[in-house]
């Protein structure tokens, strides 16, 4: 079954979200909440992304 999001998009989207906290941080005074909320949702897109590829990985062979 092919993904919905190809897994590229996913992981360039999830060290964008990461990147763009340290960078709005710098810049402007960012609360902690929206640092932490973009910091963790890159996080863990980036967590989602290695999963799936080691599960489609594992599934070919």
């Amino acid at each position: 079954m092919k993904p919905i999001i190809p897994v590229k998009y996913l992981l360039a989207l999830g060290l964008l979200l990461l990147s763009a906290s340290f960078i709005l941080k710098h810049y402007f005074a960012l609360p902690d909440f929206a640092d932490g909320f973009l910091k963790g949702t890159g996080i863990g897109i980036i967590m989602l992304v290695l999963i799936r590829q080691w599960y489609l990985k594992r599934s070919e062979s």
